[in-house]
């Protein structure tokens, strides 16, 4: 497609979106009340009675006599808190973005129908057991009956496109396995078009050396934009841990993490409680997905970390002339009208991706989650496991996404343990981004959670995940990994605090020393030191204005601790500092491919540790230029940002009206408390992070707290929708128990769903 083609379609989308937002007028508020008699309680599809509690946030808490009907009013609280969140989620799993999005997002379709995201959806489907297809088919039933008797649609379905349809069991599939997309695939958009750089091969090596990970400056409204927010539950980074029993103030295993996922309004997960005589959990899921992925049962805690798996390979089919390929034509409807008609072609390796994203040569995708797996069966079975023995066999059966599980036992016993269906790759150094066809012999055979031997109860008295490199595997686990930060730190704080209170989990959950930072500030002051002692080059800043901006730079460096609360003049000084320098020193190339990587202040810190005459040139330009930013902007906060939006908030001009905070944060992307940002000298969001938080003490039924950045409601004006921002920001959170008198007390709005007198519509 012509750039002019390409821009003509951004206009017309644009217009579009902005229009629909305007036509919506003024959001009408709605308090705690008020949307809870919203909820479409009547006719509800249960055989016996159904108890709803709900807390003032809108958490609820069921009660229900049978797992079917336990899972008819999750899938009714879903779409009632979620709806406008499931149908867009829906629309991306099928490609179909372009009926919400216009235009713009006809490539987006074409590269998410080309990706094959719910090709397995059939066979998984088929290989379920009758138990699990009976809650599947019961959490359906739920999201269909607010779809059809829901009083009023929610506020943005109109600015979205969007209308009522009614879900499948197929739908509710296909929506989980777009939430455990590759990590990597984003990745490969960024550093594919980098192979045709003559500095290819040493950027690759320190790839390889460092790892990275999924999180990119993903700013601007293109190709690469939209499917980073299509796919934005694929993005996955996180902290957890687990403290054994005899480490712990209680006398009882602990387990705290704060899952790490794009900060958006709503929040990608939405907390629950629920019991029946198979299931008792609380703790956070996903919308669209009737199981608890991090939180608790009676007896077991468990929360997990991204290992960015190695899940899919790159086929280069480039000198295979002869590889036949089948093809199907599919139709894309567009906001607006019209439709355009797309050819998908798909090989042995995979389907044909360089045809939906054009990368130089003929590339084949094959990933893991294009053959079926019961990931629902096995995350249920997990949600009642009682035992780490039984969560082990549960989690064998995961093939996506990878997950590295910290579990907690009610006995006291904690543990680590890897969960993920791999090619059985050789140990060896990845050669290239892209494999030769030979390596689809890799495919023939994989290994599974019980090839990776679990950590069981070590000797210092805890685990500790944060996507780190873990120990080596029957095969490689994935290639790049985050940087060690976050896992040293959290480590050194529970070493130090033996015995392990409740209260210290869950201050570490906010912490934002970054230790690791202090090396690369020594490093900038040894060079801001050579800068002020020797002539810059033509253009440069004078001798005299390096000087003086150093006198106002460096004694800010030299009393920073390396901690990055929002009110950190340090920590301002230091991003400032490493931001201009980048900018200067690194070539377009570099920028690029540092911002594609979790771990660029790594690579950033041995570039600056090498011996040139440029590189104090660069410095001396930067300390001039900080130290005019410094004059305008006192704090962290000042440009480190919390900004809480809709998806439609991006929107030039119109945007703002769908942009709910816009605040001070601290945290950066390497510390505990993750908020991730760009390396930019200049007023930044943080567009990833810690957006949920849960601790617990197995001794304890009713311990369990969690909190949510901004709130568990999705509807646009509603009460419940930022109520939660103010517990996030000051470490406060909600109680979520699990004993009846602990559920009365803390949930007190009470619903009793009467038994349905008509089955449920197929």
């Amino acid at each position: 497609m012509s750039k002019i083609a390409h821009a003509l379609r951004l206009a017309r989308s644009f217009s579009m979106l902005a229009r629909a937002v305007l036509a919506a007028g003024r959001l009408r508020p709605r308090d705690r009340d008020a949307r809870l008699a919203m909820f479409p309680a009547d006719g509800l599809p249960v055989a016996r009675p159904v108890e709803i509690r709900w807390n003032d946030h809108l958490v609820p808490w069921i009660t229900a006599r049978s797992d079917r009907d336990c899972a008819v009013a999750l899938g009714a609280i879903h779409a009632h808190l979620r709806l406008t969140q499931l149908e867009v989620l829906r629309k991306v799993a099928r490609g179909r973005v372009a009926e919400m999005a216009g235009p713009a997002a006809i490539d987006v379709d074409r590269a998410l129908r080309t990706l094959g995201i719910a090709r397995a959806v059939p066979g998984i489907l088929a290989m379920q057991p009758p138990e699990t297809t009976q809650w599947l088919e019961g959490f359906v039933d739920g999201i269909n009956h607010v779809v059809d008797t829901a009083p009023e649609d929610p506020p943005d379905f109109p600015m979205l496109g969007l209308g009522r349809e009614r879900w499948t069991p197929a739908d509710v599939m296909a929506v989980g396995r777009a939430a455990v997309a590759d990590v990597n695939w984003l990745v490969w958009l960024r550093l594919v078009p980098l192979r045709r750089e003559p500095g290819w091969p040493d950027l690759w090596d320190k790839l390889l050396a460092n790892g990275t990970g999924s999180i990119a400056n993903l700013a601007g409204f293109d190709l690469e934009t939209m499917l980073a927010g299509a796919l934005g539950g694929a993005l996955k980074g996180s902290n957890a841990w687990a403290v054994h029993a005899d480490s712990s103030a209680t006398g009882s295993a602990l387990l705290a993490g704060d899952p790490h996922l794009p900060i958006s309004v709503p929040n990608i997960w939405l907390c629950a409680g629920y019991r029946s005589p198979s299931h008792h959990c609380v703790g956070f899921q996903l919308p669209g997905l009737p199981f608890t992925a991090f939180g608790r049962n009676p007896d077991l805690a468990w929360g997990g970390t991204a290992p960015h798996t190695a899940s899919s390979d790159l086929f280069d089919l480039s000198d295979l002339r002869y590889e036949p390929f089948d093809s199907r034509s599919e139709t894309i409807r567009v906001r607006g009208g019209g439709e355009e008609t797309v050819v998908i072609r798909t090989s042995r390796y995979g389907p044909i991706i360089s045809d939906a994203v054009p990368m130089g040569a003929t590339y084949a995708l094959r990933w893991v989650g294009h053959e079926p797996s019961d990931e629902l069966s096995s995350m249920l079975a997990l949600n009642r496991s009682r035992s780490f023995e039984d969560f082990r066999e549960a989690a064998d059966g995961m093939a996506v996404p990878g997950q590295n599980w910290v579990v907690a036992e009610r006995t006291g016993g904690i543990a680590k343990q890897i969960a993920a269906k791999l090619p059985r790759r050789p140990h060896a150094p990845l050669a290239d981004l892209i494999s030769r066809p030979e390596a689809a012999s890799h495919w023939e055979s994989f290994v599974t959670a019980k090839d990776f031997p679990p950590e069981r109860d070590p000797a210092r008295g805890f685990v500790v995940s944060a996507n780190d490199r873990p120990e080596d595997g029957p095969a490689p686990l994935a290639y790049f990994y985050s940087p060690v930060d976050r896992v040293e730190r959290i480590a050194s704080v529970l070493a130090e605090a033996r015995p392990v209170t409740l209260e210290t989990m869950a201050a570490l959950q906010r912490d934002v020393a970054v230790p690791g930072a202090l090396a690369l500030r020594d490093r900038m002051l040894a060079l801001a030191k050579a800068a002020g002692e020797r002539g810059n080059g033509e253009g440069g800043p004078t001798t005299r204005e390096v000087l003086s901006a150093r006198g106002e730079v460096v004694p800010l460096l030299v009393d920073w601790d390396g901690s990055y609360p929002e009110t950190s003049r340090g920590a301002l000084a230091f991003e400032l500092l490493v931001a201009h320098v980048s900018a200067d020193y690194h070539s377009q190339a570099e920028r690029a491919f540092y911002g594609a990587l979790f771990t660029a202040r790594t690579l950033i810190a041995q570039d600056l540790h090498e011996p040139r005459t440029a590189l104090v040139t660069a410095v001396a330009k930067a300390l001039v230029a900080t130290a005019k930013e410094l004059r305008r902007y006192d704090t962290w906060g000042d440009i480190h940002r919390l900004r809480l939006a809709h998806v439609l908030g991006g929107l030039p001009l119109v945007g703002r009206r769908l942009v709910f905070a816009d605040l001070p944060v601290g945290g950066t992307s390497d510390a505990v408390m993750k908020t991730a940002h760009p390396a930019v000298p200049r007023p930044h969001r943080a567009f990833y992070g810690s957006i949920a938080r849960f601790v617990c003490d197995l001794g304890a039924e009713d311990s369990a707290t969690a909190v949510l950045l901004g709130g568990q409601d999705g509807w646009l004006g509603s009460a419940a929708m930022l109520d939660q921002l103010p517990l996030w920001r000051e470490g406060r959170a909600m109680r979520l128990p699990m004993s009846e008198a602990a559920v009365e007390r803390d949930f007190p709005h009470l619903m009793t769903i009467a038994p349905c007198s008509t089955p449920p519509r197929s």
